[in-house]
C-alpha cells in the first residue's frame, strides 16, 4: 500500500495490503506509527473505510516496534470513521511496548480483535 521513507534509511512504516476476503480487509502495519509517519496510516484508513463493499478494516500490527499519541489520535479517529459506516474496525496481534501503550491509554479494548469475537 504504502511506505513512508527518510532518507537513505529503511521505511519508518509500511503498510501492506492483503486482499479483501467477504469485504474484511486486513492490513499489515510495520515499523512506527508517529507524527512524522501518521499522516499515511491515516489515508490508508480513511481510503479503506470509504471503499464499497468493505466490512471490516483489520489493522494487523505484529510487526509494529512503536505507536506514539498521534498513532492513538489515528486509530481513534478510523474507530470512529468505521462506526459511522456500519464498520467493524480491529488491532490484531498487539505486543510489547504498542500493547502497553493501547492499555495503558485504555484503547486496547476498544481495538483488539481478540476482545470482539
Amino acid at each position: 500500500m504504502g511506505t513512508v521513507e527518510t532518507g537513505a534509511q529503511a521505511p519508518r512504516l509500511t503498510l501492506r495490503r492483503g486482499a479483501a476476503d467477504d469485504g474484511v480487509v486486513r492490513v499489515d502495519v510495520t515499523g512506527e506509527v508517529d507524527v512524522g509517519t501518521v499522516p499515511e496510516l491515516r489515508r490508508l484508513i480513511t481510503d479503506v473505510c470509504g471503499e464499497p463493499g468493505v466490512s471490516a478494516l483489520l489493522l494487523d500490527f505484529a510487526a509494529l516496534r512503536f505507536l506514539d499519541s498521534s498513532g492513538i489520535a489515528a486509530l481513534i479517529g478510523g474507530y470512529r470513521t468505521a462506526q459511522e459506516r456500519g464498520l467493524r474496525f480491529a488491532v490484531l496481534n498487539s505486543t510489547g511496548s504498542v500493547r502497553n501503550v493501547l492499555e495503558i491509554t485504555g484503547m486496547y479494548e476498544m481495538f483488539a480483535a481478540e476482545r470482539q469475537v
